[in-house]
């Protein structure tokens, strides 16, 4: 066997690969990139994405400022100036993650399309040079699944299927209808359309939603909420897997219902998605039969959630074969192949590539926990969410500690309002849910609310410490912060499990009864 080239192989296209370069790098490892051609323009759209969805943020504070007296709220802003600063921004964000930063580490970065072969023995070709290494990464770009009738649940019979068949599949002009965000920020799009329904089944759609609602569009939002969104790139016996994370059918009920409320009073018509009986061009528009009526939007926005671009790796070379619900990888994010290691979700992708970086630079020991990836929904309130939910905790605590009266798990649940920081930027609205076993371990903490992005970092150490409750009552946190909730559930949490312990209740009223007849002994 002719000696390998380097230890780990990375097959790109995305920031979590660029970061697996980095790390491996740093860790002493001979390190290979291989990106496709236009990866940088990808990566350039993502933070473009991102950097709109924080106007949208931007704004709402700016009308809570009117409600404050502090300020007048004016029309959103210009069209033209909100696109020329989401560029510069993603243009930044992009320059610090380039490849020139990559290669300054020690990586070699070879730009062009990738694909395994398999004789005389396993490597990966990128256009003129053949590489082999001890371990590969997979960890390609994105792409999002083109509308079709399954993804209204099949409810397009008769002569119905043939249409919707044809406007997603058929000319470029009609594909139109159905648009992706990247292809949706495009340059050539001038103005704002003034009517937009959004499609998708997780985050990205709610927060594109509420963002171009913000910025001054009548918004219809096409929610799908099905077993299909939380079953799709799963496990089988229906685990939860890092893809599942981002879908709104996974949220905790209460965040769910608090965030679809919230959309509403925004002002946005939320349909589910399954209610969708008719869609078909008219005059440049796209005329949407739902249950309410007949609805005229001026562009359709296919704002599902992305999943991993496999096409041209030639992965059958490499004995990995792709099945309906995606790539399957083991908990070390090993393949089929103990040699290739795979980034399965887009969402979580750059956890994922970190640990199988560890995996394949060490011994793969490391397990992912897709229960502590955390969630955030950059809306407003913002939603973070982190380890199980409350059905979840319940279920388990039924199959594993035999809970049949449901007092294993402990639930508490504190307003948003009582956080400091909350009413002072007129921004009550939220709560803060702590779950845990009676022993105190923590097992989800879900936040909504001002900023609950802030504190979930602080969330997501306690459960990946296996943190009790009492170091988080304990926890020294700045007043006012967001982080402040987190102490001030954990206290409520306390008292609440205080108060279902009577025994525990006369011990302490016997201790200090004693404490206080020593007292006064030793004042005689």
């Amino acid at each position: 066997m002719p000696p390998l080239d380097y230890d780990l192989i990375i097959l790109g296209g995305s920031l979590a690969a660029r970061e697996a370069a980095i790390a491996a790098r740093m860790l002493q490892a001979r390190v290979a990139l291989v990106e496709p051609d236009g990866a940088e323009a990808a990566l350039r759209q993502d933070w473009q994405h991102q950097a709109w969805i924080q106007i949208g943020r931007l704004i709402e504070g700016r009308s809570r400022l009117a409600q404050m007296g502090l300020s007048a709220f004016s029309s959103p802003p210009a069209w033209a100036a909100v696109r020329q600063w989401a560029e510069v921004i993603a243009t930044d964000l992009a320059e610090e993650t380039s490849l020139s930063q990559v290669a300054a580490a020690g990586v070699d970065v070879v730009v062009g399309q990738g694909e395994f072969f398999r004789r005389p023995h396993l490597g990966v070709r990128a256009g003129e040079r053949t590489l082999r290494s001890r371990a590969y990464l997979l960890a390609p770009g994105n792409r999002v699944h083109p509308l079709e009738a399954g993804n209204f649940n099949g409810n397009f019979s008769g002569i119905f299927s043939g249409i919707f068949s044809g406007i997603f599949n058929a000319t470029a002009e009609m594909k139109t209808l159905a648009q992706t965000p990247a292809e949706f920020w495009h340059p050539d799009h001038s103005q704002l359309p003034g009517r937009i329904a959004v499609w998708g089944e997780g985050a990205r759609a709610v927060e594109l939603a509420q963002a171009l609602h913000r910025l001054g569009s009548q918004v219809t939002l096409l929610l799908d909420l099905t077993s299909n969104a939380v079953s799709h790139g799963g496990l089988p016996g229906g685990r939860l897997t890092p893809a599942s994370r981002s879908r709104i059918a996974c949220l905790d009920a209460d965040l769910r219902r608090l965030l679809l409320a919230s959309l509403e009073a925004d002002g946005i018509a939320i349909y589910p998605a399954d209610t969708l009986t008719e869609v078909h061009s008219h005059a440049g528009t796209v005329k949407l039969a739902l249950p309410d009526g007949a609805q005229t939007v001026d562009c359709l926005l296919n704002a599902g959630e992305p999943v991993p671009d496999w096409d041209g790796l030639n992965l059958e070379a490499a004995n990995i074969r792709l099945d309906a619900d995606g790539l399957r990888v083991y908990p070390t994010l090993q393949t089929f192949n103990a040699r290739i290691f795979a980034c399965t979700s887009p969402s979580a992708a750059r956890q994922q590539a970190q640990l199988a970086v560890r995996n394949a630079v060490f011994l793969p020991n490391r397990h992912l926990r897709p229960e502590l990836l955390p969630m955030v929904i950059a809306t407003q309130p913002a939603i973070a969410s982190i380890g199980l939910t409350e059905a979840e905790a319940r279920d388990l605590a039924l199959q594993r500690w035999r809970d049949s009266h449901g007092t294993e798990v402990v639930v508490q649940t504190l307003p948003f309002k009582l956080n400091p920081k909350a009413p002072m930027q007129a921004a009550p609205t939220g709560f803060c849910k702590l779950i845990a076993r009676r022993n105190g371990r923590i097992l989800g903490i879900h936040l909504a609310g001002l900023d609950a992005e802030e504190a979930l970092s602080t969330a997501a150490i306690a459960l990946q410490e296996h943190c009790r409750v009492r170091s988080l009552a304990q926890l020294p946190v700045a007043s006012p912060s967001t982080a402040e909730i987190l102490r001030q559930t954990a206290i409520a949490w306390q008292q609440q499990r205080l108060a279902q312990q009577p025994r525990l209740q006369d011990w302490l009223e016997t201790w200090q009864e004693i404490r206080r007849s020593r007292s006064r002994w030793t004042q005689l």
